[in-house]
């Protein structure tokens, strides 16, 4: 061992020159055990050693000085990539959760951070050749930074690093470059990167929120669709770090940051709700004072906003099915907020008058005052146009039927279920709540959604929850229930097979 270090110390630059060299201390570093190396009494002198090694290698793959490094006669480059993955490896793992070994390894995280650089630039970043050697530095360079459980200080090279990675100087952001990877291995590395410096830690997780920052996270929720069919950990990696996010309440100002004023909604604005949507279903929800969810209010607005508009206009809009995907998530997060809130309400958790942030978020929706932010009257408008939009397709009167139906592009078609989500979202805000009602009846909404209790291929489960909603409407409501008594019935439902048959004696409007 003691001869290992020493070739280390002194025969650096001579290994470095030789094929056979570069070889022979990759095989041998490969089988260094760790707890060996724990025991070794002069520590400092072997990571010394490896900062020179490490330095004459990110020399060595900087591609603006091939000619520099031809005339000096280095070893082939398979061979200096043998050698630092070999060093990688053995660093890597002497390193990990050890902090007085991440203290004496600091001195080398230049050298390393360097030689990602250069083995990311240019066409290096797609060439197979580099992918192992990529993923092995960004583990290196995890287990260098990341803090150790319950050791003091250990949150100082987390601290010092993540600025230094944010400062905006190319040479040193190499965050960005590991992420465009295409191997899964150096994402992972990555994401674990991230995750432990930004772990239980506010205020390096609002370091985040500034560039490039921005783009780092943009650039996750931008693989995420990618990362979910792999499933081989990526996606719950990156899901943790917005989760983090989310728990501090940071993810409007995150939501804000990922838009531009080109696109009504962005991928990456798509994909953070789609991981709200999730967090919200699957967490209790907390009510702190204001809801930090409540920018899903003004979101939805703009939303229906534009929906209306584009389909009122009968031009293909490229834009709408990113839209539509956006309502729906909108959608199903209101949702989710409004069932919590009415649970804690039937568990007594809360009265009337005891409003937390998600309580009072509630009443918002439910606000039918002139210029008010509710979202009974958008959501009536926005059904209105998507019911014209999406035509009911029922197959038992379409079959009598000579009229012929419009059918909408494959594209468009799953996102028919916007439907569904509104009258949901109308369920759950008209629940034991008739002034709700009185907004639905008032803008002419009670007749709609009786109509969308009707059989539709197109939204299989939307009859049930119109149902729920109707249910809802009459309930202590006599003006509602005056709609549907003026009504004339057209015929019954079959119970056994959904046929519609002539209206009973009883039942039919004497003149």
């Amino acid at each position: 061992m003691k001869d290992l270090v020493t070739a280390l110390s002194l025969g650096a630059e001579a290994i470095l020159r030789s094929d056979e060299g570069c070889l022979d201390i990759a095989k041998e570093t490969e089988e260094v055990a760790r707890e060996e190396l724990v025991n070794i009494d002069d520590e400092k002198t072997i990571f010394e050693a490896l900062s020179t090694f490490w330095d004459g290698l990110a020399q060595s793959f900087d591609p603006s000085q091939a000619a520099y490094n031809d005339r000096k006669g280095w070893a082939s480059e398979d061979s200096r990539i043998q050698l630092a993955l070999a060093l990688g490896k053995l660093e890597r793992n002497l390193i990990a959760a050890l902090q007085p070994f991440q203290n004496r390894a600091e001195q080398h995280e230049v050298s390393i951070r360097r030689s990602i650089f250069n083995i990311t630039t240019f066409v290096r970043i797609e060439d197979h050749k580099f992918f192992t050697l990529r993923s092995v530095l960004a583990q290196l360079l995890c287990n260098l930074i990341s803090p150790s459980p319950s050791q003091s200080g250990a949150d100082r090279m987390a601290d010092k690093y993540l600025r230094v990675y944010l400062s905006g100087r190319r040479e040193d952001d190499v965050i960005i470059r590991l992420l465009d990877s295409r191997d899964p291995k150096t994402n992972h590395a990555t994401l674990h990167l991230l995750n432990n410096m930004v772990k239980d830690n506010e205020a390096r997780l609002k370091l985040l929120l500034s560039e490039p920052g921005i783009r780092w996270l943009s650039k996750i929720l931008n693989r995420m669709d990618e990362w979910v069919e792999i499933h081989d950990g990526l996606f719950e990696l990156g899901a943790s770090i917005f989760n983090s996010i989310i728990d501090l309440s940071l993810h409007p100002q995150l939501f804000d940051l990922l838009g531009t004023t080109s696109e009504v909604i962005t991928p990456s604005q798509t994909v953070l709700l789609k991981i709200l949507d999730s967090h919200l279903s699957s967490s209790p929800l907390s009510s702190p004072s204001p809801s930090p969810h409540s920018f899903l209010i003004p979101l939805f607005h703009n939303l229906a906003r534009y929906t209306i508009i584009s389909i009122n206009s009968g031009q293909d809009d490229p834009r709408l099915p990113k839209v539509f995907e956006g309502l729906i998530l909108v959608c199903e997060g209101l949702s989710a907020i409004g069932l919590s809130v009415q649970a804690r309400k039937d568990s007594k958790e809360v009265i009337d008058d005891d409003l937390g942030g998600d309580e009072a978020m509630v009443k918002v929706m439910k606000s039918g005052k002139d210029g008010g932010e509710g979202v009974v009257k958008p959501s009536i408008e926005l059904l209105r146009s998507l019911d014209t939009f999406f035509p009911r397709i029922n197959p038992r009167i379409q079959s009598t039927s000579s009229a012929t139906i419009t059918p909408i592009s494959e594209e468009l078609k799953p996102f028919s279920n916007l439907k569904r989500n509104i009258v949901q979202l109308l369920g759950v805000l008209t629940f034991d709540d008739t002034s709700v009602g009185d907004q639905v009846r008032e803008c002419e909404g009670v007749q709609l959604i009786l109509g969308m209790t009707e059989i539709d291929d197109n939204n299989p489960y939307l009859r049930e929850h119109a149902l729920f909603c109707v249910r809802n409407l009459m309930l202590n409501n006599p003006e509602n229930q005056a709609i549907i008594t003026q009504m004339n019935p057209v015929g019954v439902l079959s119970p056994e097979n959904g046929e519609i048959l002539p209206v009973p004696e009883k039942m039919r409007k004497k003149p």
